[in-house]
């Protein structure tokens, strides 16, 4: 017999037992359940771990609230903060001729316009550019609130003011609300911004009931404008720049 015969035989019969083999093991197997079967047998409820894995995630964000900065203010009273309009505060200007005021820094809850509703009748200037405020009418005993958080320096009858009150505030300015027929607050009370501090009148020289308006620094009157859009009756967006020359102040937008 030649020699690849018998390797041919060989390789048929080793195919032959592997398949023999592989019959014999399939037929030792676990059959698989039927659908009817699997359909029948009893559900398992697996139990679930009951350990709490909040602990190895990091803790949920929080939300902390914005403040303007604040600016160094005199909150001790003396005599002529409690009796004039127009006092200057030792701590303006202390260390420099220049003071910037940024507006963009001031939050949505920490400002309020004086008058809300109001329209603007006189303009800050005025026919005869004396006008050192703007005024503001609703309807008479309409209700004025502070417009940023602060002291109230002032409050009393003044001169061609009738019942005036003076807000020294945490950014530096002053604000005035003039004419009132009614003040609710005293000095020395701290005040929020939109808190209402009085009610619209015409004590003084006043020949409507409304709201005379002042922005002030240092003692010295500027622009309201500056301040407020009072078409929109919202803050401006941008920095004061204050530059104290002499007795004089200078104030742009930046």
């Amino acid at each position: 017999m030649r020699k690849s015969e018998i390797i041919n035989k060989q390789t048929i019969l080793l195919c032959v037992l592997m398949t023999l083999v592989s019959c014999r093991v399939q037929t030792n197997l676990p059959a698989s359940p039927s659908v009817e079967e699997t359909a029948s047998l009893p559900k398992q409820n697996i139990p679930l771990p009951c350990e709490n894995f909040k602990w190895l995630l990091p803790p949920p964000p929080t939300v902390e609230t914005v403040h303007a900065p604040r600016k160094p203010i005199t909150e001790q009273l003396n005599d002529r903060d409690r009796n004039h309009v127009g006092v200057k505060d030792p701590k303006r200007f202390a260390e420099s001729n220049t003071e910037i005021i940024d507006l963009s820094l001031i939050p949505e809850e920490e400002y309020a316009f004086p008058l809300p509703g109001g329209k603007v009748i006189s303009p800050y200037g005025g026919r005869r550019r004396h006008h050192s405020g703007v005024d503001i009418k609703t309807k008479p005993n309409d209700t004025i609130v502070a417009a940023f958080d602060g002291i109230v320096r002032m409050a009393k009858p003044y001169a061609a003011y009738g019942n005036v009150i003076v807000i020294r505030h945490y950014n530096g300015l002053e604000t005035i609300y003039s004419h009132n027929s009614k003040n609710f607050v005293k000095p020395g009370d701290r005040v929020k911004a939109g808190q209402p501090i009085a009610l619209t009148g015409r004590t003084g020289r006043a020949t409507t009931a409304h709201l005379h308006f002042e922005t002030r620094l240092n003692g010295e009157h500027f622009n309201p404008n500056m301040v407020f859009n009072f078409s929109t009756c919202k803050l401006h967006r941008y920095c004061l720049l204050c530059t104290r020359k002499g007795n004089n102040i200078s104030i742009r937008t930046q």
